[in-house]
């Protein structure tokens, strides 16, 4: 029920994590779009409205006091271990009652 519906939410610390996909999500936009050559009028505001979803969920999640954690779905593939890091960074730097 939280903003943007996380992959993973973590209530005690108020930890939200999401995995994008960078074709939904609009990884290295500004050169992808230019290579999108199919049914342009629809895929191109389609991610563009995806971005700014994301953009918008973080600002609500924040509000909420949440941290939001987006990682895109090739550093989860190839660099687990320094998505997690960072994620146990931040669990560590909060004083929980």
């Amino acid at each position: 029920d939280l903003p943007g519906r996380p992959d993973i939410a973590i209530r005690k610390y108020k930890l939200a994590v999401f995995v994008d996909g960078e074709f939904w999500h609009g990884h290295d936009w500004e050169n992808k779009r230019l290579k999108i050559k199919t049914n342009i009028a629809f895929w191109i505001p389609k991610i563009e409205r995806n971005m700014q979803r994301d953009i918008q969920n973080n600002s609500k999640l924040e509000l909420l006091g949440y941290k939001a954690f987006r990682f895109w779905g090739k550093d989860i593939k190839n660099n687990l271990e320094s998505c997690v890091q960072e994620i146990l960074i931040y669990i560590s730097s909060q004083k929980i009652p």
